[in-house]
């Protein structure tokens, strides 16, 4: 791994995984749906400004703007869209919602075959298996097993296959169209902010946003870094490495949430927890060990055909990042 992929890969690690604790202080001056729109407002305008700043072009056929919208509602809007559509959809977890977060890489390993694509050897799977595993001893589903039964764990395993599957849609754009990861993740972040102000219909805006320099600065990192920049690190990794190899990086968002966690809230962390964190690390390290045979994309597919029939929030401040919420 070269040293701007290995900065990348960290980048991305360390924003999502700590993404949790910027939240909960964003959301000391504002209310959830306060928080959504003006959290994706400022990453639209981030974005625009370093498009603008690198003289690139958004794209201009409305066919493209259509499958750009497809990854967005994969990606953004399905999860929202579930919560309030499923009845109970309550009670959010964080560990329930790492584990599913976490559980994406796994998904795009399982969806590569129906969708035609080919991905790296035994090692790159063996990584993946390997790394969930570590993810599940850092939160236990035997352990109150029913919270891992609820319209909530519906709603979080719906929308990491969702994920998975975007992911793959995302090469084909890029590949396709010849776009780069910035001109993509530009287009998500324009897309946000619509997402966002629908919510609006059903929600209540509430009081006005009480500032200080505490939320300022959460919402200046959660949209300038996270929802810009380290979103455009991602979409640049699956593009280079592919959506199985890339993905891995979210079996490390946990392990930062945890040890953010220890560090900024005190909070106990168990052996078996310590564990779990090595495993998921001994895992990605099995993944990306040198000498696998890289994440490829077939050829055949780009006639064939990878269309979005072939695979076809609340839940944001939880815990992590892709599906534009926490882990």
């Amino acid at each position: 791994m070269s040293s701007g992929a290995l900065m990348r890969f960290g980048a991305v690690a360390l924003m999502w995984g700590s993404t949790y604790f910027w939240i909960k202080m964003a959301l000391g001056g504002m209310n959830p749906t306060q928080f959504s729109l003006i959290r994706v407002a400022v990453g639209a305008a981030a974005m625009l400004a370093i498009v603008a700043l690198t003289a690139s072009a958004l794209p201009r056929r409305p066919q493209v703007w259509l499958r750009l919208l497809l990854i967005s509602f994969l990606v953004n809007a399905l999860p929202v869209l579930l919560v309030q559509l499923v009845p109970d959809a309550t009670g959010e977890d964080v560990g329930v919602v790492s584990v599913f977060n976490a559980s994406v890489p796994l998904w795009a390993l399982l969806l590569a075959p129906l969708l035609r694509q080919r991905v790296g050897g035994g090692r790159l799977a063996a990584g993946v298996l390997v790394g969930f595993v570590g993810v599940l001893l850092m939160f236990p589903p035997w352990e109150e097993i029913g919270r891992w039964f609820t319209w909530s764990s519906l709603i979080n395993f719906v929308a990491a296959v969702a994920y998975g599957y975007a992911l793959f849609y995302m090469v084909r754009v890029m590949r396709d169209e010849g776009m780069r990861p910035l001109v993509l993740s530009a287009s998500q972040a324009l897309f946000g902010v619509g997402w966002a102000a629908l919510t609006l219909t059903w929600q209540d805006w509430g009081p006005a946003p009480t500032w200080s320099t505490e939320v300022l600065i959460a919402l200046a990192v959660l949209g300038i870094l996270n929802t810009a920049v380290v979103f455009t690190f991602f979409v640049r990794m699956v593009r280079d490495e592919g959506p199985v190899l890339s993905s891995t990086v979210l079996y490390l968002v946990p392990v930062v949430l945890l040890l953010g966690s220890v560090w900024l809230e005190d909070t106990p962390v168990t052996g078996l927890q310590v564990a779990g964190m090595v495993v998921a690390v001994l895992g990605v390290l099995l993944a990306r060990w040198p000498g696998g045979s890289p994440a490829t994309v077939d050829p055949a597919v780009a006639s064939a055909g990878l269309t979005p029939a072939s695979g076809d929030a609340v839940a944001s401040a939880a815990a992590g990042e892709p599906r534009r919420r926490a882990a």
